[in-house]
């Protein structure tokens, strides 16, 4: 063996031997995680210590679907499309609100928040179609982004879409010439980015006046009714303190607008950002901890968190505020949630597929049948997991929890202490209703199905894959030419 083997090897042991002294006594020292109470869910245990949601058994659900299982709950999803469509105390009128369709596209989702007077936030010539063909009004669709191909715009401005928002200063003049040719006029607003925002390939920046330029060119296009401001504050919007420092900036380019152009602005779009009260990023060290030396990762108190109900009666408050201040009328407030609204309505089930001795550091490795293909985000947030079944008295035991691909980044959870898992297992992993589904991918497996739990009445929103859907579209493997195989 060569010498830089030989110190490879003896570099390896000694990482394995800090990692069996150190472990332990670094998670002795380090914050205890606490289980979030099952009730911020409206989950509770049996006296088996099974799962249940609206009286149903999560694990009847595993059986009759598969694993993994999508879960919706449909009352959860509700009361949130109601706390942010009702008006705040004191508040001349409601929020508008337009549900992110990147955030979770399930038509089943979809449709319940339409049903409760939510419209279509869209950022794609895929999303504005399956609004229209959801039968979303056109005049309650908001369509956004970067990437608007001419034929989808055509179809928007057609229809008599509530907003187009262009994203640059560049998507002016087609809009316009498009709207010309359609004989048609455009309400328009420009996305912009407040000073300290980040922007990227996203808006004019306020600070450099590009923001204002791009005002100057839309207002001389008689073909666009300019009538909004829009902006997201891209970052993660979880305080008051946060929040107001967001719209200061917006209300002071408003307040420019007013001044320098004579523009008074009718619709204030405030896009999305705002935070799930239980998901939290997981800082680097946190995760480099959980890795190296099992130690658990610790989620933010829920209640630090701006609530739903919060967030609305303060964006009222500041605007109306803003405007009475100044002796004019306030402006329509379009609100874009995404992860608030659908992420805590939605849970991922997932079985146990296999269980390995405990590794140098003490920890039980756990596979799960989901992993990075249908729950990439747990990688980098906390996202809170229960047993489906936890047995009363049950011993526990520190696992690491994988997913079944081969590769080592599918790796969801370093670190989380357990009932001691056996084949078979099932866990809950929570707050899967914003991006689990939209960054999902077939990758080795099928994608699974959804089904929603509404007063206790399971109904199916999406059937999961076969093997012959994802060759469906392939030559000669697709199913009218399939030639057999194993079934699914």
């Amino acid at each position: 063996m060569s010498g830089s083997g030989l110190r490879g090897l003896l570099g390896r042991g000694l990482r394995q031997r800090a990692k069996r002294v150190l472990g332990p006594l670094l998670r002795r020292r380090a914050p205890r995680r606490v289980d979030l109470p099952l009730s911020l869910w409206r989950l509770e245990r049996d006296a088996a210590g099974g799962l249940r949601l609206d009286g149903v058994e999560l694990a009847s659900l595993l059986d009759r679907f598969g694993s993994p299982l999508h879960l919706v709950d449909a009352a959860r999803l509700a009361g949130n499309a109601e706390r942010f469509t009702a008006r705040p105390p004191g508040a001349s009128r409601a929020c508008e609100v337009y549900s992110s369709y990147k955030t979770n596209p399930v038509p089943g989702v979809l449709r319940e928040l339409h049903a409760r007077g939510i419209g279509a936030e869209v950022v794609s010539p895929y999303e504005l179609w399956l609004a229209l063909r959801l039968g979303v009004d056109p005049a309650a669709i908001v369509y956004n982004g970067p990437a608007k191909s001419e034929a989808s715009l055509a179809e928007a401005v057609g229809r008599g879409i509530g907003l187009v928002n262009v994203n640059a200063r560049t998507e002016i003049a087609p809009l316009a010439a498009l709207a010309r040719r359609l004989g048609r006029r455009v309400r328009t607003g420009v996305r912009v980015v407040i000073p300290g925002g980040w922007g990227g390939q996203f808006g004019e920046r306020i600070d450099t006046g590009a923001a204002l330029r791009a005002y100057e060119e839309a207002r001389a296009c008689p073909e666009l009714e300019v009538v909004a401001v829009h902006a997201h504050s891209g970052s993660e919007i979880a305080t008051r303190a946060g929040l107001d420092g967001f719209l200061d900036g917006v209300l002071a380019f408003a307040d420019s607008l007013r001044q320098r152009l004579r523009l008074e602005v009718q619709i204030l779009d405030l896009g999305g950002s705002l935070a799930c009260p239980t998901v939290s990023r997981i800082p680097e060290r946190a995760q480099q901890m959980a890795v190296t030396f099992g130690c658990e990762p610790v989620p933010r108190p829920p209640e630090a968190v701006l609530s739903i109900d919060a967030y609305v009666a303060r964006v009222a408050e500041r605007i109306e505020g803003h405007c009475a201040a100044r002796g004019i009328p306030p402006p329509r407030v379009f609100l874009e949630p995404g992860r608030a609204l659908t992420g805590n309505a939605q849970m991922l089930l997932s079985r146990v597929v296999q269980v390995r001795d405990p590794d140098d550091a003490g920890m039980t490795w756990a596979v799960l049948d989901a992993g990075i293909n249908v729950a990439e985000t747990v990688r980098g947030t906390f996202h809170q997991l229960f047993p489906v079944v936890e047995p009363p008295g049950a011993p526990r035991r520190l696992h690491r929890l994988t997913g079944p691909s081969c590769m080592q980044g599918d790796l969801l959870y370093p670190a989380w202490e357990l009932p001691a898992l056996s084949v078979g297992d099932a866990v809950a992993i929570m707050d899967a209703g914003a991006y689990f589904v939209p960054f999902s991918t077939d990758f080795s497996f099928p994608r699974p199905p959804v089904v929603m739990l509404a007063g206790g009445v399971v109904r199916p929103l999406r059937h999961g894959e076969a093997f012959e859907d994802l060759v469906a579209l392939d030559e000669g493997l697709g199913r009218s030419g399939a030639a057999g195989g194993a079934a699914s």
